[in-house]
């Protein structure tokens, strides 16, 4: 496995990922994480956005199978700014986690938050957050093993 930041060529792959991960969201909320018809195009330029980025970071796990190269997973984040009467200015912030289902539970996302950490540290942030979905086991359950903690309730309500 080499984990490393995601590179042009990469961007479909990184797609498809995110996509299924906007699937497995949409199960869990239908109405909230529902997506725009061109979704994919949507995808697509977030994924460029952090090509060559200071603030923000896109990293995939890739694999070699049959001398094939195939992206398994990847893991993006950024420095989030805080309010400036904080102690703590900023934070290291992941937006999205997303391993193919077929390479679940192997390591892949300790590997990809590992290298996530690194990124942060060197940039002298103290800490990471992150969002995870009420409903979302699965994911807490990952996010636990990796030594997070829950910090903030986030509350919501539908207004007509």
């Amino acid at each position: 496995m080499i984990i490393r930041s995601v590179e042009i060529n990469d961007l479909s792959d990184i797609v498809n990922l995110l996509s299924l991960l906007m699937t497995m969201h949409q199960e869990i909320d239908e109405e909230y994480f529902k997506t725009e018809e061109d979704v994919q195009a949507y995808l697509k330029q977030w994924a460029e956005r952090h090509l060559n980025s200071s603030s923000q970071f896109l990293l995939v796990a890739e694999e070699t199978q049959e001398k094939k190269k195939k992206i398994v997973g990847f893991i993006a984040g950024y420095i989030k700014f805080l309010f400036p009467w904080y102690k703590t200015k900023s934070v290291g912030h992941i937006s999205f986690l997303a391993i193919d289902p077929e390479f679940q539970k192997s390591g892949y996302g300790r590997k990809l938050n590992e290298a996530a950490e690194k990124w942060f540290k060197e940039r002298n942030l103290k800490y990471i957050e992150l969002y995870s979905n009420e409903r979302n086991s699965s994911g807490q359950k990952a996010w636990n093993s990796y030594g997070y903690k829950p910090f903030n309730i986030f509350f919501r309500k539908k207004i007509s």
